[in-house]
């Protein structure tokens, strides 16, 4: 079968779409064939070298590029239940130093990384489902922002930060999304109450559409910029990084 992996860490040209053999399931593992697989922030640091330079992930001769899938269960191994031969199917690849992961015709994962595809959701856009997801749960979790409470959400979006806001939304959160202005409509589609855009005196337009202030926050965009910006306007007493590998930052103001 065909995988993307790497051998030496660099640009785009590092790249390399090698034959390798079909992986076998192991005992409470799943073999699913790969319909889609997302690209992320880490599948960049993964190829670049940052992980391997900050002490994540350890230097080997291969590394599989890909944490994302969404596919169909063809092969099961001993003790799987739950699934059968067929099935499709989300799931996470989530350990780094692996020589095969989800950008490849075929990945095998354990049962408890799989999870049954959102009925009515094409395979296409169920593959970036898992980590964004996973992540934007974590991080609202991380923020305690609860019915009535009024959350900001930089990088909206994005992956992340989209998901951050529609799970916000369904749970009775006034979401505050900051994008590009072309993306307006889609964030209050996604069921954000206020937007402002990316180029905006953050503190300032937060406090003339809440002028209480928000209760917390979720820096999806986590840039240099949009992370001053947040600490420019409030204190807080948490903070949360690097949520499922994500360039993510969760905070909760003070009260």
């Amino acid at each position: 079968m065909k995988a993307v992996i790497v051998r030496s860490f660099g640009g785009p040209e590092v790249l390399e779409v090698a034959e390798v053999p079909v992986p076998e399931p192991g005992s409470g593992q799943v073999r699913i064939r790969v319909a889609a697989a997302a690209v992320n922030p880490v599948d960049i640091q993964t190829r670049s070298g940052a992980l391997t330079a900050a002490g994540l992930l350890p230097d080997r001769e291969v590394i599989g590029i890909g944490w994302d899938v969404a596919g169909t269960v063809e092969a099961l191994g001993p003790e799987v239940v739950g699934f059968r031969l067929g099935d499709l199917v989300i799931g996470l690849s989530d350990r780094l130093a692996l020589s095969l992961k989800t950008q490849a015709e075929h990945v095998v994962l354990d049962v408890d990384a799989v999870a049954a595809m959102p009925a009515g959701t094409d395979l296409v856009a169920a593959a970036t489902l898992p980590l964004g997801g996973l992540t934007a749960a974590q991080a609202l979790d991380i923020t305690g922002a609860k019915l009535g409470d009024t959350l900001l959400v930089t990088g909206a979006a994005g992956a992340v930060g989209g998901y951050t806001v529609q799970l916000a939304a369904l749970a009775g959160v006034r979401v505050v999304a900051v994008a590009g202005v072309g993306d307006e409509e889609l964030l209050h589609d996604l069921g954000a109450e206020f937007f402002v855009p990316r180029t905006a005196d953050l503190p300032a337009a937060v406090r003339d559409l809440v002028p209480g202030g928000v209760h917390a926050a979720v820096d999806a965009a986590c840039t240099p910029r949009s992370t001053r910006r947040l600490w420019a306007c409030w204190r807080w007493t948490r903070c949360a990084a690097g949520v499922r590998w994500s360039a993510c930052w969760a905070t909760r103001r003070r009260r």
